[in-house]
């Protein structure tokens, strides 16, 4: 019988003839360092998306609340990602998947009025070419 090894850490295998890996953690480290570039960016993305929609959420437990910007940054919010917007009179909120939040200056204090996604939200259709964006 022909010997076969660890595609990823080289020890022996025992057992299945068709084996290739010694365990479950192997298995995820080849399959991680394998995967195309394109794929790790997302993954990386999502990652920080899904820290963002936990900020938000930790922060705004009941509907609606007011963090100072930096609080959140320190935290790891990254302002730059974000699922989807809402035009809004004064602005856009700014969503990541069901809660968002509207950039607001307080006292010169830069602010993020955070809320959860209201029903009628959902009713939205904008011309992203009709939005206007300032630096």
């Amino acid at each position: 019988m022909k010997m076969k090894f660890c595609l990823s850490c080289s020890k022996e295998l025992v057992g299945r003839s068709d084996k290739k890996f010694c365990d479950t953690e192997c298995r995820s480290t080849y399959h991680n360092t394998n995967r195309p570039l394109h794929e790790i960016s997302i993954q990386k993305i999502n990652s920080a998306l899904r820290k963002n929609r936990s900020l938000l959420a930790h922060f705004c437990p009941s509907g609606k609340s007011t963090v100072k910007k930096e609080v959140l940054i320190k935290q790891g919010y990254r302002i730059d990602l974000f699922t989807h917007m809402y035009p809004f009179k004064t602005g856009a909120y700014f969503f990541c998947y069901e809660f968002g939040y509207l950039p607001i200056k307080e006292n010169g204090v830069d602010k993020m009025l955070i809320v959860h996604q209201q029903e009628y939200m959902n009713n939205l259709t904008y011309n992203p070419w009709s939005i206007k964006i300032t630096k």
